[in-house]
């Protein structure tokens, strides 16, 4: 009796695993991916602006590269002077170059036409302070042959509230609030896994408000870790700063971010 038992559940495996299955999936209209992250640096007297404005379309389910958003134009608009700069495309949907000489207390406009649709969001240049240094250490939090302790410190911007986003590479992030060391000076660890001797590690800080300093939060509890930061796949629940002005109810994904930025470089040893 139980040989005929094993033999029938051998048969109804080997004739499940043959069978196609097809998983009605839920679907919806692709939606427009806005993902716009702008730096300013002082850059010792040489000011630099760097950045990108990426374009995708969300995808199906389990589908895990998004496709870009196609024949687009980007401008900015510098809302003091009125002049418009218009974004070139470096590759398709990634728009990296003609960005405009940033300044503090100034709107700037992002537009983005798409489809027959206008994008926009406003934002002003928000400030970050220096990284005062970075080194490496010798502590681990859990494994001692498999982690590499940096210790990162930089003096609070004094008088307000700040709000700031760190980035580790290797698409590991960090949002910080002031909260707990207001206009002082902090000195906190991070540890990287499995990097080895030699290797250069680019360490950045951002200023951010506290818009983006949620909407980071949310994208980075919702993306997973080392899920590709906040500028990563679109969140379903989260919601960004920009809005479609030919159909409000057709908002887009993503969120457009001016942000002053120091960048501080180590060696592992």
């Amino acid at each position: 009796m139980k040989h005929y038992i094993y033999h029938i559940l051998t048969i109804f495996l080997f004739v499940g695993c043959e069978e196609v299955v097809d998983i009605d999936l839920p679907t919806s209209e692709p939606k427009l991916v806005i993902d716009a992250l702008i730096g300013f640096s002082e850059n010792n007297g040489d000011p630099l602006t760097v950045g990108q404005i990426k374009l995708t379309l969300t995808a199906p389910f389990l589908q895990e590269e998004l496709p870009p958003a196609e024949n687009a134009s980007v401008e900015i608009i510098d809302e003091e002077t009125g002049q418009s700069f218009s974004i070139l495309e470096s590759e398709p949907g990634v728009f990296r170059t003609g960005f405009p000489d940033l300044e503090f207390n100034r709107d700037y406009t992002l537009v983005v036409n798409y489809s027959g649709e206008t994008f926009t969001a406003t934002q002003q240049l928000n400030r970050s302070p220096i990284i005062d240094d970075v080194e490496q250490g010798d502590g681990f939090l859990f494994d001692e042959e498999e982690e590499t302790e940096v210790m990162i410190r930089f003096t609070d911007i004094p008088d307000e509230r700040n709000y700031y986003l760190f980035s580790f590479g290797f698409d590991n992030f960090l949002v910080v609030e002031d909260e707990f060391f207001e206009d002082s000076d902090i000195t906190f660890s991070y540890f990287y896994e499995d990097v080895e001797p030699g290797d250069l590690l680019a360490i950045t800080l951002f200023g951010i408000d506290k818009n983006f300093a949620t909407y980071a939060n949310l994208a980075l509890a919702q993306s997973g870790e080392d899920g590709g930061g906040p500028f990563a796949v679109p969140p379903a629940t989260v919601r960004g700063n920009i809005v479609n002005t030919t159909n409000p109810n057709d908002f887009p994904f993503g969120y457009f971010a001016l942000s002053e930025f120091d960048t501080k470089l180590l060696t592992v040893e």
